[in-house]
């Protein structure tokens, strides 16, 4: 018979150490995780994206932009930036119920949380940035994963992750109200402001630079950057009041300095040895197994071309061949007429011949049967193996980061159409966009009297071939409105906004034998505009 000396014993349980290292997928099913690495059993088992919080030597102070990871679990959502609640989340975008959970409306007159706002990037976001099948995975579970260790990438995910939602709230039937829209607009700068902060701070600082941060931060940014501007835009429309002569609230140069940041710093890596005076990032792997969770980093894009369904793009690719070969001759006048000595006409001849090469490619992977004569590809400068980001000697960056940022400076013709068109901005001269730019400041919101075209514009032949060409590639832009909302329709505000500062008839000013035809740029605006009207 036993004896409660007996029944103590029995009751005795031997000491253990509790893990809180599991994946997030267990923590966030409340289960134990055997923690085996790259993938756990019941993960693999399951078909779950097993992802693992950052590893940190306990009682060590945090550097100042990683975030500290509270070793707590709790179920309630806290609003504050050290994200309790995220380590006890998966990354995974299966449950949009969850969605709704996190984020029940867009419509709430409440202040967008930081948690909020997270999550809609996990549930919604990342799942449209692009695309790209190539994408998804360092989108949906390597970008926040290293949101959750880096303050500067947790910042620039929550500002695109403002500007979608407010973009969701404006393409809704009937749109959310302006004062919902503001609000999310203005949380998204703020967290986009304080991610540009720490990124010149982490850039005045050599010998603790880490590169992923400023990598991942900088793709997340080009999509605010854009995405901000038709916000804007929409607001100005919404205020209700008509300012003449109001300047277009839009400009590319957010994104070309951040590209062009982008392409400078694989530049910079792309060499044999390690970059002196970069100490190599710490967390090179964030979670994720390249070979089994990421198998796009090491592989090169397919040659099958996505599909472009907007309306546009059979009218534009039955039209450009002539509009392309009426402005090369209106470039070759230019050339041989004038005198180039400070060298614009010939940025504008090599920005053109980009723009040549970017559009035979597109339109010709997708609207001909033959095979495109052109080799181009963007960034040749850059390294003729770009697309294979495994060959690069590239220490302080993990695979998968490097695989992801090499695509968005330079993608393939046959990807989705919004990257490669922006590589146009990265690859053309800084004398065509010293000439180009200031002119785009002067586009107005709404189109100044008629009689005034000839005495406010004085544009000099050089500058409305710079126009002219930014004019042409907007037009290819309009092909992407539909694929990708951090585009939307700015291209059709953008060549607008030109048209109503210069009028559509600038070029025949200036190249009086055009005067029978129409300016192409022009046309394509005025049909984009009664397709809209009658949607």
């Amino acid at each position: 018979m036993p004896t409660p000396e007996n029944q103590d014993q029995r009751k005795t349980r031997r000491r253990h150490q509790k893990s809180r290292n599991g994946c997030f997928e267990c923590k966030r099913r409340r289960i134990k995780c055997d923690e085996e690495k790259p993938a756990c059993v019941r993960c693999v088992s399951g078909f779950y994206k097993c992802v693992y919080p950052a590893t940190f030597t306990p009682g060590k102070k945090a550097p100042r932009d990683e975030l500290s990871v509270p070793s707590s679990s709790r179920d309630t959502v806290s609003p504050s930036p050290s994200v309790s609640s995220y380590q006890e989340r998966s990354p995974s975008t299966r449950s949009a119920t969850e969605a709704r959970t996190f984020f029940p409306s867009t419509d709430t007159s409440g202040e967008l949380s930081d948690t909020d706002l997270y999550h809609h990037y996990l549930q919604h976001t990342s799942r449209t940035l692009t695309y790209s099948k190539n994408d998804q995975s360092a989108l949906q579970i390597g970008i926040p994963t290293l949101a959750l260790q880096s303050r500067t990438v947790f910042h620039s995910v929550l500002a695109a992750s403002a500007a979608c939602l407010a973009c969701d709230m404006i393409s809704r039937k009937p749109p959310a109200e302006v004062g919902a829209v503001k609000q999310a607009l203005v949380t998204g700068y703020r967290h986009y402001h304080s991610a540009s902060e720490r990124m010149r701070e982490s850039m005045s600082s050599l010998d603790t630079l880490k590169l992923e941060p400023l990598l991942a931060s900088a793709l997340m940014l080009v999509p605010f950057a854009t995405a901000s501007q038709q916000i804007n835009h929409w607001l100005s429309e919404k205020g209700g009041v008509e300012e003449p002569q109001k300047p277009l609230s839009s400009t590319p140069r957010d994104i070309i300095v951040i590209m062009r940041g982008i392409r400078a710093t694989l530049q910079t890596l792309d060499c044999e040895s390690p970059v002196s005076g970069i100490a190599p990032s710490p967390v090179t792997d964030p979670g994720i197994d390249d070979h089994s969770i990421l198998p796009e980093a090491r592989v090169k894009t397919p040659g099958i071309a996505t599909p472009c369904n907007h309306t546009m793009g059979p009218i534009i690719a039955s039209t450009s061949e002539e509009a392309y070969s009426k402005l090369q001759k209106r470039l070759d006048y230019a050339l041989y007429h004038c005198n180039d000595a400070d060298g614009t006409l010939a940025a504008c001849a090599a920005a053109f011949d980009i723009l040549k090469d970017i559009r035979s490619n597109v339109l010709s992977s997708r609207y001909s049967s033959k095979p495109s004569p052109s080799s181009f590809s963007p960034l040749d400068d850059v390294s003729q193996d770009l697309f294979e980001p495994q060959s690069m000697s590239l220490p302080q960056v993990a695979s998968w980061l490097r695989s992801f940022a090499n695509r968005s400076v330079a993608p393939q013709p046959t990807e989705p159409l919004t990257r490669y068109f922006l590589t146009f901005l990265v690859q053309v001269p800084q004398a065509y966009l010293d000439l180009v730019l200031p002119l785009l400041d002067k586009r107005l919101e709404s189109p100044v009297d008629a009689e005034l075209y000839d005495t406010s514009t004085g544009l000099t032949m050089e500058q409305a071939l710079a126009l002219d060409i930014y004019a042409h590639w907007s037009v290819l832009m309009f092909l992407v409105e539909e694929e990708s909302w951090w585009i939307g329709n700015l291209p059709f505000v953008t060549l607008s906004g030109m048209v109503n500062r210069f009028g559509d008839n600038f070029v025949t000013r200036l190249w009086p034998e055009e005067e029978k035809g129409r300016w192409w740029p022009g046309g394509m605006l005025n049909i984009l505009r009664e397709i809209k009207r009658y949607r």
